[in-house]
Formats: structure tokens, C-alpha cells, sequence
């Protein structure tokens, strides 16, 4: 079975295509007028906790680089900064208004996405390294 990374639609990486159609999604939800709910909702920090936590775990998942450090801090950057232009962007829009405290629950989500990544992908790499050093040693000794 091919990993999900590697799976193509019309030739773009599903990872990708994910992550665009989200992005696209979250922008489109933040930027519509706001109706009354007729049903109760969630909170609404709830929701953008979430909302950022899934981008930035999805900017995690398609990018790829050995400089973790680097790697995973233009991913919170470019959330955060996304996070500020979202929440600046909603003046434009009828009944809508930026919000400091959806910008540090935006904010929130992305830097816990980020976080349990990286702590993941820097075990995965010790643990692939071990995996690595005892079968080395398996061969040669």
C-alpha cells in the first residue's frame, strides 16, 4: 500500500490537494457573513483552535525538510501571520469583527500542532536511528 504522501489525484500529491481545499475552506467560513446559528454551535474559540491545529498539522504533513527547526518555524509563522491577516480581513465583512482572542486561540492551536509534530518527528528520528544502529551491528557483528 502506497503512503498517503505519495497517493496522486490529477496528478497532485492528495497531501496537497488536502491541504489546499482546507485552507480554501477555513478562508471562505471566516469570510462569509455571520448567520444566527439555529441549531447551538460550538465555541467559537473551540473552533478556531481547531481549525488552526488541523492547518498547521497539515502544513507539517506536506512539507519536508532536515532543518526541523526551520522547518517547522516558517510552518508556525506563516500560520500566525495567516491567523493575523484572517482575523484584520473580517472587518471587511457585514457582521464580522477581529477578535484578539480568536487571533491566541488561532495562535494556540497552531503552536500545540506544531509542537506534538515536531516532539514526533524528532522521536521518530532517534528511533529509526536506533533501528538503524542495531541492524548495523547485527551485520557486522
Amino acid at each position: 500500500m502506497q503512503p498517503v504522501s505519495g497517493i496522486r489525484l490529477f496528478g497532485v500529491r492528495l497531501g496537497i490537494l488536502s491541504l489546499a481545499v482546507y485552507w480554501c475552506i477555513i478562508f471562505t467560513g471566516t469570510h462569509l457573513p455571520k448567520i444566527p446559528a439555529a441549531v447551538p454551535r460550538m465555541n467559537d474559540k473551540v473552533m478556531h483552535f481547531t481549525a488552526f491545529f488541523l492547518l498547521a498539522t497539515l502544513l507539517c504533513y506536506c512539507t519536508n525538510s532536515s532543518r526541523l527547526w526551520r522547518r517547522f518555524g516558517w510552518i508556525a509563522l506563516t500560520c500566525i501571520v495567516y491567523a493575523v491577516l484572517d482575523e484584520l480581513t473580517q472587518s471587511l465583512v457585514r457582521g464580522r469583527s477581529p477578535d484578539v482572542q480568536d487571533f491566541l486561540a488561532d495562535s494556540a492551536g497552531t503552536l500545540l500542532a506544531v509542537g506534538l509534530y515536531f516532539v514526533a518527528r524528532v522521536q521518530w528520528g532517534r528511533r529509526r536511528n536506533a533501528n538503524c544502529n542495531e541492524r548495523t551491528s547485527a551485520i557486522l557483528g
